[in-house]
């Protein structure tokens, strides 16, 4: 694989106003797109964002997750000021808790059978639920900062960033935790800030954020060994990539001047 650096598609003007972007996601059947603004959940079509609209208002939304065609989870705060985890759907049917904690469940992911929810808890502890029964795993702990978790597609493992502590500022940098033999890898180690990776859907690179190059680009990792390669190369920050459901595209968040834009690199 190798990106082309392209933009096969802009932004349309309704999003070219888009600020305080904090998540992006593209629906698993490539139909529809969820994003977080300014603490405010949006449903709209993918990958430009036509026919935007507000979901579930009175929700202080800090992320969102698609976990199949027609249903999501997002965390932040209820109308009442609670934090909490729900599940909701694009029919917009009310949304479901699927967990309440004292603090954020932070960065939610689901599997890509629906089965589970990772999430970070506390900033430090990487967390499973089971959405049938609401039995809650602390997978990874350790007093280290955590985040951003991703499911693999077979369900066996989770990328997520850590910040180790170590001599001087220390930098995110990308781990693997194996679920079932329960190890945990490095999977990068440099002084760069490395952030939210995501894996195409057969299994075989991560796309994720990171300063190597300079300013915040969009980075493919190969999974089964290998140099990490650019998928964009701008001075703009480019965050919150997402993978079309044929692996064939990259959608991701720019951020210039007018706004954050939305926009689609080729990846192939």
């Amino acid at each position: 694989m190798r990106a082309a650096l392209i933009l096969l598609l802009l932004a349309l003007p309704a999003c070219g106003q888009i600020r305080d972007l904090t998540a992006l996601d593209w629906a698993p059947d490539g139909v529809h797109l969820l994003l977080v603004a300014g603490g405010r959940l949006y449903l709209g079509l993918a990958p430009e964002g036509r026919e935007l609209r507000p979901a579930y208002p009175g929700f202080l939304v800090e992320w969102a997750r698609f976990g199949g065609p027609d249903w999501f989870v997002f965390s932040g705060l209820s109308p009442e000021g609670d934090p909490g985890l729900w599940r909701g759907t694009l029919a917009l049917e009310p949304p479901v808790l699927l967990y309440r904690a004292p603090s954020l469940p932070r960065w939610p992911t689901v599997a890509w059978d629906g089965t589970r929810v990772a999430f970070v808890e506390d900033w430090d502890r990487l967390v499973l639920l089971d959405v049938a029964t609401g039995a809650v795993e602390a997978v990874v702990g350790g007093a280290w900062a955590k985040a951003t978790p991703e499911f693999t597609p077979n369900g066996l493992g989770l990328l997520f960033v850590g910040l180790l502590p170590r001599e001087g500022e220390g930098s995110w940098d990308l781990f693997y935790y194996d679920l079932r033999a329960r190890n945990l890898l490095q999977l990068t180690a440099d002084a760069h800030f490395d952030w939210c990776p995501r894996v195409s859907p057969d299994g075989l690179w991560a796309a994720f954020v990171s300063t190597r190059g300079g300013a915040p680009d969009i980075w493919i990792l190969p999974l089964r060994g290998g140099e990490p390669f650019p998928v964009t190369a701008d001075p703009w920050e480019d965050a919150f990539p997402a993978w079309a459901p044929d692996g064939s595209r990259v959608l991701y968040a720019s951020r210039r001047p007018q706004g954050w834009l939305l926009l689609v690199a080729g990846a192939y």
